[in-house]
């Protein structure tokens, strides 16, 4: 039990409300009695700490002038349990310490708030009795720095006036648990305990106490300690705590923890964020008056009306012992402060919508301070303020910012930041409802590059499922960024959280530059003095080519506009790509406007066609030049690119003959063209009308040249070409095509793409022209054709043969198309000058000249076209071979027996040829002729089977060996090669056949019975004889004959077969006549070299084991018997069989040839 319960009660009173307590003047009489309340202080051993304090502070004369006062004295115990915490407490103390009169005068303020102006009487032991009462304290707000100015002098009484409005500070008593406490609030709760009786003295009472009674902090101080209001302690800023430290007689409302409930938690935590500064400041100006009186609870009853800080009004109403303060309870009233009152209210005072939820404070909320942050540096705050206006803003969140570096983006409170910011605002609330795929939607940022209008971005738009689609599974990108979770609508504004922040386009050439697909557009614009004007020109749309165009636009063209000097037809066609106004995907798909001026001045036309595709034509260029659009809605900072599959020539520039051959490296050329009066052709302009191509009605006509480069004439004698006008007129008509003009949709697939229209004329396969020399030469036309296997075009003159090739075909290397003549015709660059042509008269009016004419050669073999063989074709060349072989036996075995008689008969059997055959006539009959064919009927078809194949991979082992060759055909060195291989594994079969057919040939001549009944016999009695090696006797000579002959039969059957095929055509395609001609050629050629080696195996084969030892001896011994002549014995049976039986080979083979590759 506190010691404070056993003091006695006295009843004085109804109530211990101060109204009933006897005041006292501050300058009453002194009383009667003698004692003081110093007296009585010093006459208790408990209050010696409190005496010194009291001298300490110089107040012994003011309590000794004091009048029926009650001091709260705080016994030794208290002040020394006190001292221990406070600092003030503790140096006052200290004797030894000199105290400033700053902490003197502290001191003296908390001893008056012990002290009553007036006595108090014995109290009644009535339990929650609280009564309030006015002690000597007046606070003041300190000086800082402390005055300089001396105090008042003793005796020092208390000054009215301070932050209460001039009243003095309140302190209330209240009896509760059989004691008396003294400091509580206003339940009569806490507070210090009175635990010495009451003491009377002349001038008033002393209550001694077990604490010292602390004065009451300023109002920021007491609501830091007040735990119901914890919420509000959160979100106090500076301004506000400065407020409650520094404004003097403030009444304060303050709303505890569970008046916040009320709110959106959004709101909540923007009210908790950096940023709610000037919401919490009216929320606190809502909640506090400062009037001429601190409004304690007294005055509420019955009802009080009070102006708040922001100007409205507070009305408060006591009924049936409550107290209402607006919509609110008042919870607990009177907590004092040093400078008003704090009150405790059950809501928020402030009217309805007096905080609007503002975009901002759902964006702080959400996790978007850094955006908010970054707007307000650059003040764009009114963006997210104003609850009136409508916006959709994409907001990245704070974790988005975080992954970006120092430098990463525009330092705060530049205009770059303000750009990329604006470029966050769209006007008006886009819904997810209201996206669709590939919108383009205006944006708060206005650009000067667009005149100040808006600048766009694009929205993604990407379907779920379409079977199970809604609305809720669209995927929504912004300028390509991504939208994260669901929308947050804030009244009239709509928020998407996006993943990354939105760059602002930049200028057109830094936005196309990471395509590489425009990179030679952009080279050449960068080559130009034009960069600058499209970086910056408002308000323009760049229709940029792919870099293909470039190429599908000509080499000769691309050259020329692309060459180091002059760019004025570059910069001409740069700018005739640009639209002097800005033109979306949507405006050019489904405008009406047909016709768009460009910045170089002249108009470009769009063509919409029923599938969507759209074409667009320029001013100028060549007949039906268009290209196709590619919408691409690239926005840059000045309008927006779109992509074209073909480059655009305005009228402005003019592609002559003459610009396009020096893009060909064509100088010598054109000093040829000039001195033959053709200077006219290169202007692009009609003949003068002086020249005698005046009247040829030659000026509405577009020309094509064929231009050789200056490297092509290094063979020449020019000086003499010059003085030969003839000559060099001939040369030059020989290279001018007369182009007519093409129908104006001839670039018009029938799927509506965009052809490559760029060649001056067809180059189709087989295409023949006229030119110029035409009318005056059956030779004067040129044929073109596209060789397959080296994706190349090559021309020569129509009708050119018997030459090497050299002066009458050549490459095609590149070519360009001009705008003169009617946009017909332009340059195409060979690789060699044509030769006018005029033919011998054996060529002309003889047998080729009905099978063909001189096609176009390689350039290692001009006349012979050699390809690599396939495995495909190796098969078919060993069946067609074959083929070949029985047809050769069938046409020329009579002639081999011949020859074969006249080799081995001996001397003076024969008179010749025709003796040979009239006696095995008379003999034998028409078989007699036959006789020994089983043998080459049966080993024909391995023995041409194995040449033909052995041929074929014989020239792929050529290519084998040679892969750094740089031609795909062989030459005709290489085609010899290829035929003396090929006899090496055909002889393992033609030795033993040539071996039978020839003991079967010779058999019976000059008498001799008939020893060998057939083949089968023959090889049996061989066997019988000497073996193997008797069946293979004269294999060396074999190889001797074949190696050679195969090399002469093969290369001179392809170089005839190459020299009668026409120009354009291929040697596939030859006649009968023509095979015939080149076979018999063969034929001829081989057996030229193969007479004497085939004597002396012929010799060898028949002749009786022992007789020879080897090739050299039966050479040798046929030479000394016979003489050399005998080594040319049968050379006119030989060759009589050459032709017809060689012919007759090659024709079963191509025929067989053709049979097998329909199959196959």
């Amino acid at each position: 039990m506190r010691l404070a319960a056993c003091i006695p009660f006295v009843l004085a009173g109804a109530s211990l409300s101060a109204a009933h307590l006897s005041q006292v003047s501050w300058h009453s009489q002194p009383h009667s009695q003698s004692t003081t309340l110093v007296d009585v202080l010093n006459d208790d051993p408990d209050y010696t700490s409190l005496i010194g304090l009291l001298q300490r502070a110089r107040l012994i004369p003011t309590l000794n002038k004091l009048e029926n006062a009650t001091l709260f004295a705080p016994t030794n115990d208290a002040i020394k349990r006190h001292s221990s915490t406070n600092s003030l407490w503790n140096l006052a103390l200290d004797d030894s310490v000199m105290l400033p009169d700053n902490i003197r005068e502290k001191l003296r303020q908390q001893i008056f708030y012990h002290l009553l102006n007036y006595s108090l009487p014995d109290f009644p032991n009535e339990p929650d009795n609280v009564a309030v009462h006015k002690t000597l304290h007046y606070p003041r707000k300190p000086v800082d720095p402390p005055t300089k100015e001396p105090p008042p002098y003793p005796p020092w009484m208390p000054v009215p006036g301070g932050t209460l409005r001039g009243e003095p500070q309140r302190l209330r008593v209240s009896a509760r648990e059989q004691a008396l406490w003294v400091g509580t609030d206003s339940f009569g709760k806490g507070g210090t305990g009175i635990i010495k009786g009451r003491k009377v003295a002349g001038n008033g009472v002393v209550l001694g106490i077990d604490d010292v009674l602390e004065p009451p902090s300023d109002l920021a101080r007491v609501v830091s300690e007040e735990s119901s209001i914890s919420y509000f302690q959160n979100i106090l800023t500076p301004t506000i705590t400065k407020l409650l430290n520094d404004t003097p007689g403030l009444t304060l409302f303050l709303p505890v923890n569970s008046a916040w409930d009320v709110l959106n938690p959004y709101e909540r935590l923007y009210l908790e964020s950096e940023f709610a500064s000037d919401d919490l400041a009216r929320i606190f100006e809502m909640h506090a008056a400062a009037e001429k009186h601190v409004r304690y609870s007294e005055s509420f009853d019955p009802g009080l009306n009070l102006t708040t800080l922001d100007g409205k009004k507070l009305e408060i109403v006591t009924a049936d012992g409550k107290t209402k303060v607006s919509d609110g309870d008042l919870i607990q009233p009177d907590i004092y402060a040093s400078n008003g009152v704090l009150h405790l209210v059950s809501s928020l005072l402030i009217p309805p919508d007096a905080l609007k939820l503002t975009p901002e404070k759902y964006l702080l909320a959400l996790n978007c301070t850094q955006f908010v942050s970054f707007l307000h540096s650059v003040n764009l705050k009114s963006l997210v303020n104003d609850t009136e206006a409508k916006y959709t803003i994409l907001a990245p969140q704070d974790d988005v910012f975080s992954v970006f570096g120092d430098g990463e983006l525009p330092e705060r409170g530049s205009p770059e930041l303000k750009k990329l910011l604006q470029y966050h605002f769209i006007p008006g609330k886009w819904t997810p409802k209201k996206l669709s795929d590939g919108m383009l939607l205006e944006t708060e940022l206005k650009e000067e590059g667009l005149d100040s209008g808006r600048q766009v971005l694009r929205v993604q738009v990407t379907n779920g499922d379409h079977k199970k689609y809604t609305e809720n599974e669209k995927t929504l990108r912004f300028s390509g960024a991504g939208v994260i979770g669901e929308p947050v609508e804030v009244n009239n504004t709509l928020i998407y959280f996006i993943s990354r922040p939105l760059v602002p386009p930049s200028d057109p050439l830094q936005t196309a530059l990471p395509s590489l697909d425009l990179s030679a557009f952009l080279a050449a614009v960068f080559s130009t003095s034009q960069a600058e004007t499209l970086r910056t020109t408002p308000r323009t749309s760049l229709l940029m080519p792919r870099n293909q165009a470039f190429k599908r636009l000509g080499e000769l063209v691309s050259a020329h506009l692309l060459s180091a000097s002059p760019k004025d037809d570059l910069e001409n066609v740069i700018l005739h790509h640009a639209l002097d106004s800005v033109e979306y995907a949507q405006s050019l798909q489904n405008g009406s406007q047909h016709t768009f001026p460009t910045l170089e001045g002249s108009d470009l036309k769009i063509e919409r066609l029923k599938n969507g595709s759209m074409f667009i034509s320029p001013s100028g260029g060549w007949a039906g030049m268009k290209a196709e659009i590619f919408p691409k809605d690239l926005l840059t900072q000045t309008g927006v690119i779109h992509e074209l599959s073909d480059i655009l020539i305005p009228r402005s520039v003019e592609l002559t003959i003459g610009k396009l051959m020096k893009a060909a490296k064509g100088s010598t050329m054109a000093t040829l063209v000039n001195k033959a009066g053709f200077d006219w052709i290169l202007n692009g302009t009609a003949p003068p009308e002086d020249s005698k191509w005046a009247d040829e009605n030659l000026g509405k006509s577009g020309w094509t040249l064929l231009c050789p480069p200056d490297d092509a004439f290094k063979g020449y004698n020019l000086i003499r070409l010059y003085a030969n006008a003839e000559a060099l007129e001939a040369i030059v008509m020989q290279h001018l095509i007369p182009s007519p003009p093409r129908p104006t949709d001839f670039f018009v697939a029938p799927e509506g793409d965009a052809l490559n229209n760029n060649q001056p004329i067809s180059l189709d396969d087989s295409a023949t022209y006229s030119t110029l020399r035409s009318s005056s030469s059956a030779y004067g036309d040129v044929v073109f054709q596209k060789r397959t296997e080296e994706q190349q075009y090559v021309v020569g003159i129509k009708g050119a043969r018997g030459t090497d090739g050299q002066a009458d075909w050549a490459r095609v290397l590149s070519w360009g198309r001009s705008t003169t003549g009617g946009g017909t015709g332009g340059v195409i660059q060979i690789d060699r000058l044509l030769a006018p042509y005029q033919p011998p008269w054996w060529i002309e009016f003889g047998l080729p000249s009905a099978m063909g004419v001189i096609g176009v050669a390689s350039a290692e073999a001009p006349a012979v076209e050699e390809t690599k063989v396939s495995a495909a074709d190796s098969i078919k060349s060993f069946i067609a071979g074959g083929f070949g072989g029985i047809a050769a036996v069938v046409v020329g075995h009579p002639f081999d027996l011949t020859k074969t008689r006249l080799q081995t008969a001996a001397p003076g059997s024969y008179t010749g040829a025709i003796d040979v055959v009239k006696k095995t006539l008379a003999r034998d009959g028409v078989s007699g002729l036959y006789r020994g064919i089983i043998p080459p009927i049966l080993g024909v078809t391995p023995i041409f089977a194995v040449s033909f194949w052995a041929y074929d991979t014989s020239k792929q082992l050529i290519f084998a060996l040679t892969p750094n060759r740089k031609s795909e055909s062989l030459s005709v060195a290489e085609l010899a090669t290829a035929g003396f291989l090929s006899a090496i594994p055909t002889t393992l079969v033609t030795a033993p056949v040539e071996r039978a057919k020839v003991l079967l040939q010779v058999q019976g001549q000059g008498g001799a019975e008939q020893k060998y009944k057939g083949v089968a016999d023959v090889l049996k009695h061989l066997y019988k004889e000497g073996g193997i090696k008797s069946i293979f006797r004269g294999t060396g000579a074999t190889l001797a004959r074949d190696g050679p002959g195969s090399a002469a039969y093969f290369a001179a059957y392809e170089v005839t077969k190459k020299a009668l095929t026409p120009a354009g055509a291929s040697p596939a395609d030859l006649n009968l006549s023509a095979i015939i001609v080149a076979g018999g050629t063969a034929g001829v050629a081989m057996w030229a070299l193969a007479i004497p080696p085939d004597v002396l195996k012929s010799r060898i084969q028949s002749a009786p084991t022992g007789t020879y030892s080897g090739l050299m001896d039966c050479a040798r011994k046929t030479i000394a018997r016979d003489g050399v002549a005998a080594l040319w014995k049968g050379f006119g049976p030989a060759m009589a069989r050459a032709f017809p039986a060689n012919a007759a080979t090659f024709l079963g083979v191509e025929a067989s040839r053709k049979v097998l590759d329909s199959l196959f």
